[in-house]
């Protein structure tokens, strides 16, 4: 299909465009049917004979009510066991978050819940931190960030889950709410590359940044996730592919079945960052995105990824397959430049426009 170009020369035009309108951005509850298709609850696990269950680490009469503080204790009790179940009641987390080693499991009981006090203040303030680690998994997470406390909080960091030069991680079924900075990072802060990453089953709510930003990956695969309410500071997207530096890598990187809801973007991949005026190697990328839809979101899907001020830009192949951009506050794409280097590739866009289809492009 042909795609509908506008002519700019820099990325941050879409960060204005996306700021002027997300000032009259309003929080709208997503449609519980909806949500339900891609985060059904908690699931129920059968918990190894050799768990430790944590709250045995925390005081006899323990607060049960997110009131008082168990960062410590917690930590230390992951630090030192490979399998772990979290106290079945809230607990509070301060600005330190939780950092997870090499060859972990943590489960979340049913009525588990990660209560993150901040403040958020500087980079590095993240919920639940896998950092430079290997062979973590996650499964049934429910995390609220701090976006609504009260006290002084600065910058745009603080996710809830935040995955840095990282492998074989997987975070399964789980509900984020209310982080000040994105819902989930996935990437690096350096030049590396976080590699054999799957997410799915979730559902993420009022994040302030992103719902999900994605700066360095290799064979990532992003199922079933539900992305509402994502605005407060930029770039405030459902999902923003976004490398910092060049080093970073977009390899791999698979979408699939995503839902995205009420956001200044649905889907945003901007590759500025793999643009140079001359001698290093072209960086190739590969994107592929199926069963995407957005609904109610200033653009459904923006691009910005060649720089018309330099000469390489980045090469390879960006493909959206069967999606639905419904009813989008100002139009359905948006791209920066006349001339992409990439391939993107669009295949089945069904176009709606006050809930009516108004066409079907292949």
């Amino acid at each position: 299909m042909s795609i509908p170009v506008v002519s700019f020369a820099k990325a941050t035009l879409l960060c204005l465009l996306l700021t002027q309108l997300s000032r009259a951005q309003n929080y709208i509850a997503p449609p519980k049917n909806f949500v339900k298709m891609y985060y059904k609850g908690y699931q129920k696990y059968v918990f190894p004979k050799d768990a430790y269950y944590l709250e045995k680490s925390l005081p006899v009469n323990a607060n049960k009510e997110a009131k008082i503080d168990y960062t410590e204790k917690l930590q230390q009790a992951i630090n030192k066991y490979p399998v772990v179940i979290m106290p079945n009641f809230p607990v509070l987390i301060n600005s330190k978050g939780l950092l997870i080693p090499s060859d972990r499991i943590i489960y979340f009981n049913q009525y588990s819940m990660i209560k993150f006090k901040g403040p958020a203040l500087e980079r590095l303030n993240d919920i639940i931190k896998i950092y430079d680690v290997s062979n973590v998994k996650i499964y049934n997470a429910n995390i609220i960030g701090s976006r609504r406390e009260k006290s002084n909080q600065k910058g745009e960091w603080s996710a809830g889950i935040c995955v840095l030069n990282s492998s074989n991680v997987e975070i399964n079924n789980f509900q984020i709410k209310d982080t000040w900075g994105d819902g989930i990072f996935i990437g690096s802060e350096n030049g590396k590359v976080s590699s054999n990453i799957v997410v799915k089953n979730g559902f993420i709510d009022f994040a302030r940044r992103d719902g999900v930003s994605i700066t360095s990956a290799d064979n990532l695969d992003i199922d079933y996730v539900f992305i509402s309410n994502t605005y407060g500071t930029l770039p405030m997207s459902g999902i923003q592919i976004e490398p910092s530096l060049y080093s970073e890598i977009i390899q791999n990187v698979k979408l699939k079945n995503i839902y995205t809801y009420n956001n200044p973007g649905g889907l945003i991949i901007n590759l500025q960052s793999f643009s140079a005026k001359s001698g290093l190697n072209k960086k190739e990328v590969s994107v592929n995105v199926k069963n995407f839809t957005d609904e109610g979101s200033n653009y459904s899907f923006g691009t910005s990824i060649s720089n018309d001020d330099l000469t390489q830009n980045p090469i390879g192949k960006i493909m959206i397959t069967n999606a639905v951009w419904k009813n989008p506050k100002k139009d359905f794409y948006w791209r920066n430049s006349n001339a992409y280097d990439i391939n993107i590739v669009l295949d089945k866009i069904n176009k709606y426009k006050n809930n009516k289809l108004i066409s079907t492009e292949d």
